[in-house]
């Protein structure tokens, strides 16, 4: 997950830094079919091998509402009020300054997640979930 999430960090650096490279621009734009797979694949397979079954569509579930949907609603609500009263002065766009926004939140996310995510190491081999923590 994290290389997937530092995909996306790369990506928006080569927008702010080097969009002038058409070539690299568009590497990075695979890059993040790439980072794409990585992140939600992963988080797929965790879910399926860490949760019991009766739980994993729910845990599917609110990972897809975190993502694609309170996501997606946020970034559209924040990102035309950056670009328009932010970023924009006098008619001109920094559009440098406008992509290290969502470099540094990725960066940021890849750090949290590094420091603060600590999946379960046993599981059963079925991927009925994790055993109960001895108390």
């Amino acid at each position: 997950m994290i290389i997937g999430i530092l995909g996306h960090a790369l990506r928006f650096a080569v927008f702010a830094f080097l969009p002038q490279h058409a070539w690299l621009v568009v590497f990075v734009n695979v890059l993040h079919g790439v980072c794409y797979a990585f992140y939600f694949a992963t988080v797929y397979i965790f879910v399926d091998a860490h949760f019991p079954k009766d739980a994993r569509a729910s845990a599917q579930g609110l990972f897809n509402v975190m993502i694609l949907g309170m996501g997606a609603l946020v970034a559209n609500s924040i990102c035309p009020y950056l670009m328009q009263e932010v970023f924009t002065k006098d008619g001109v766009t920094d559009f440098r300054g406008l992509f290290l926004v969502p470099c540094g939140i990725a960066v940021a996310a890849a750090v949290i997640l590094a420091l603060f995510f600590h999946p379960p190491t046993t599981g059963t081999s079925e991927g009925e979930g994790v055993a109960a923590p001895a108390h």
